[in-house]
C-alpha cells in the first residue's frame, strides 16, 4: 500500500508551529525533503520555542569542518549541565543516520535511544534532506507522535493534465507573491512570474531577489532581477513532445539562457545543451509512438512500453501518448531525425542546430487545445 501523500509544505509548517506552542514540546522534530528554505524555517521555529521554555540549545552541522560526532552523541545521551533540558539541533544529518554493517551508526543509535526514552530531557531537531521514510529514526518519531515533515520543493509547473495552465497560479509563484506581500513589496502577477522564472525554483534565492525589489520606486523588475535560472533538458523535451508550444518555447529560452545545473555545476555550452534536449526528445517520442501503437491495438500502452518509472510519472506518460495518433508520432520522429542530421553536418554544410531551430520544431508540432483558435 502506498504511503499517504504529505500535505503541502506550508500546511506542515503551520502544524509544526501549533505543536511547538504546546506546554510540552515534542520529543523530536524530523525535517526531510529537498527545500532547504522550509527546513531552515522549521529549525528557527523549534529553536525559538526551545528558548522560550528555557532549554539549552546546542547546534551541530555534519558539513561543518569542525563537526564533532562524539559531542553530538554526548548531547543526546548525557544530561545538560546548565539547564534542566536541552534542544539538540543536528543539521545535514542524513548520511550519519544510516546503518553501519549490521548495526546502527553511532548517531542513529543515540537518536533512537533518545526518542525511546525521557532521559536526558529535551527535544531533538534532525535536519536530514534525503532521509528515507523507513529510517529507524523516522519510524520511531512517527510511532511516538513527533512531527516528521517532508518539505519538498514547490511545484513550478501546473499539473500535466492542465495543458496551457496559468503559470501565475503555480505553487511557486503563489508563494512568492505571498512572500512579497509579507515584505510590503508590490508586484503584479506577471512580475512575480518573471522573478520566479528568472531566478529558478530556489526559495532562498527568490527571497534574496525580493530584497532587491524593496523600495524599487519606478525601476522595472527586469532591470533589478537578472536572468539566472536554468532548466532540465528532459523537462523541456516533455513539453515539446506533449505539444505544449508555449511552455516548450519558454523552456528552450530558459535552457539556452541559464543552462542546466546538476551536481553543483552548470552546463552552459549550447551544443551540449541541444544534444541533451534532442536525445531526451527522441527517447520520449519513441516511447510515445510505441504507446500510441498499443492503443490502436486495444492494448495497455504502459504495459507495451514496459513503464517502470514512479507512480507519479504515469499520468505524464499517458498524456504524452495521447497527444497524437501513431502516424503523427512517426512523422514527428522523421522530422526530429532530419533536425539531428542537420546538427551533425557541421557549419560548413549549413548545419548546426540552434535555438531558433528548436523553437520552430516546437511550433510545428504544437497540439492545439480543443476549442482554441489558431
Amino acid at each position: 500500500m502506498a504511503a499517504p501523500k504529505a500535505p503541502p509544505p506550508g500546511e506542515q509548517l503551520r502544524a509544526l508551529a501549533a505543536a511547538l506552542q504546546q506546554p510540552n514540546l515534542p520529543r523530536a522534530v524530523i525535517l526531510r525533503g529537498e527545500e532547504r528554505w522550509f527546513r531552515e524555517s522549521a529549525i528557527r521555529m523549534a529553536i525559538e520555542a526551545a528558548e522560550n521554555q528555557g532549554l539549552e540549545v546546542v547546534r551541530h552541522d555534519a558539513k561543518d569542518p569542525d563537526f564533532d560526532l562524539r559531542a553530538a552523541v554526548g548531547d543526546l545521551t548525557e544530561a545538560p549541565m546548565f539547564s534542566s533540558a536541552r534542544c539538540i539541533v543536528v543539521r545535514s544529518a542524513a548520511a550519519l543516520l544510516k546503518k553501519e554493517g549490521d548495526g546502527p551508526s553511532p548517531l542513529l543509535d543515540a537518536a533512537t535511544r533518545f526518542l525511546a526514552g525521557k532521559s536526558p530531557a529535551g527535544m531533538l531537531v534532525l535536519d536530514a534532506e534525503g532521509l528515507r521514510a523507513d529510517n529507524a529514526a523516522v519510524k520511531k518519531a512517527t510511532a511516538i507522535g513527533a512531527p516528521v515533515l517532508d518539505l519538498r520543493r514547490l511545484w513550478d509547473q501546473p499539473p500535466p493534465w492542465e495543458r496551457n495552465g496559468d503559470l501565475r497560479k503555480t505553487e511557486l509563484v503563489q508563494w512568492f507573491s505571498s512572500r512579497a506581500r509579507e515584505r510590503n513589496v508590490p508586484l503584479t502577477p506577471d512580475e512575480a512570474l518573471y522573478v520566479c522564472a528568472a531566478t529558478g525554483n530556489d526559495l532562498a534565492a527568490l527571497d534574496s531577489a525580493l530584497g532587491r525589489l524593496v523600495g524599487r520606486g519606478k525601476e522595472s523588475v527586469r532591470s533589478l532581477v537578472a536572468w539566472e535560472a536554468g532548466a532540465a533538458p528532459w523537462d523541456v523535451a516533455e513539453q515539446i513532445a506533449r505539444g505544449d508550444a508555449a511552455r516548450g518555447v519558454a523552456g528552450i529560452e530558459t535552457l539556452m539562457r541559464g543552462g542546466f545545473a546538476k551536481g553543483g555545476e552548470r552546463e552552459i555550452d549550447p551544443t551540449a545543451l541541444i544534444a541533451m534536449l534532442l536525445g531526451s526528445l527522441r527517447n520520449k517520442a519513441r516511447e510515445a509512438l510505441a504507446g500510441a501503437r498499443a492503443v490502436e491495438r486495444g492494448a495497455d500502452p504502459l504495459a507495451a512500453i514496459e513503464y517502470k518509472g514512479p507512480p507519479a510519472g504515469r499520468d505524464e506518460v499517458v498524456l504524452r501518448i495521447q497527444a497524437r495518433p501513431a502516424p503523427k508520432w512517426e512523422a514527428l520522429l522523421e522530422d526530429l531525425v532530419a533536425l539531428e542530421r542537420k546538427g551533425r553536418s557541421g557549419k560548413d554544410q549549413g548545419g548546426e542546430v540552434d535555438a531558433s531551430d528548436l523553437v520552430a520544431f516546437a511550433l510545428r508540432w504544437r497540439v492545439e487545445k480543443r476549442g482554441s483558435a489558431r
